[in-house]
């Protein structure tokens, strides 16, 4: 427990001193979304809103705030990677392994990061939300129901859903980072497994909207990538280093 509150005293020092680079990237990556806030809009529209469905605005200042809304996410996105750069590289540092293998680690580890994102926002935009948005309409449209969106909502639901499964893409590789850094330990993972697929649920339903389907959306993947982590993290070395460490 000690070396737990230890190294989360080592992050908050680290990320402390690096607030204002935080904030000012953060700025710099919400005017630029902002200002592209309308073609994205216009994309998602094009690409997602089902063939005789409508978006419509119901407030003066709901578009400026969807504006808002997603320059928003994007800033905290474009900030995420330098954040957790700047939380794991004092915990490598702290390591004992060789300042050129962890430029290499930290390196590919980025690398596969971004790819995990891409392929699970991908899967999100191209795959999943066209056919469960297409369900529903069509659903709607079997009981003579005229589909008209509130603009917010439906451009809201698709980016945050494209966002959250490239998150949900890289639990895998986030585990198997604690885990060879020594925050979490495999064994604490096994232990807790019923308790992590509570949360899983638990997650799904806070970020999504208050319908049992879109929780089960993203409930059902984060299970079945945290199972998929155990796998990867036990041929990763989780498990031998620390049968060794004891």
């Amino acid at each position: 427990m000690a070396s737990y509150m230890e190294d989360l005293g080592i992050i908050a020092s680290s990320l402390r001193k690096k607030l204002l680079l935080f904030m000012l990237v953060f700025f710099a990556a919400f005017m630029t979304a902002f200002q592209l806030a309308g073609s994205l809009i216009a994309t998602i529209k094009e690409d997602l809103l089902p063939e005789g469905a409508k978006l419509v605005y119901v407030s003066p200042l709901e578009v400026m705030l969807l504006k808002m809304k997603i320059a928003v996410i994007i800033g905290i996105f474009v900030m995420l990677p330098m954040v957790l750069f700047f939380a794991v590289r004092p915990l490598l540092k702290k390591s004992k392994i060789p300042i050129t293998v962890n430029k290499k680690w930290v390196f590919v580890s980025f690398i596969l990061a971004i790819i995990a994102f891409l392929a699970g926002a991908s899967y999100a935009y191209f795959i999943m939300l066209p056919l469960f948005i297409n369900y529903l309409f069509l659903n709607a449209s079997a009981s003579g129901v005229v589909a008209t969106y509130s603009i917010f909502s439906f451009i809201s639901f698709a980016v945050q859903a494209s966002l959250i499964f490239g998150l949900v893409f890289e639990t895998p590789l986030v585990l198997t980072i604690l885990t060879r850094l020594n925050v979490v330990q495999y064994s604490t993972l096994i232990k807790y497994r019923k308790h992590i697929y509570v949360l899983c649920l638990v997650v799904g339903a806070v970020i999504t909207p208050p319908d049992v389907i879109s929780q089960l959306m993203v409930g059902i993947p984060l299970l079945f990538f945290f199972e998929l982590s155990l796998i990867i993290v036990r041929f990763a070395g989780g498990k031998k280093k620390e049968s060794k460490a004891e």
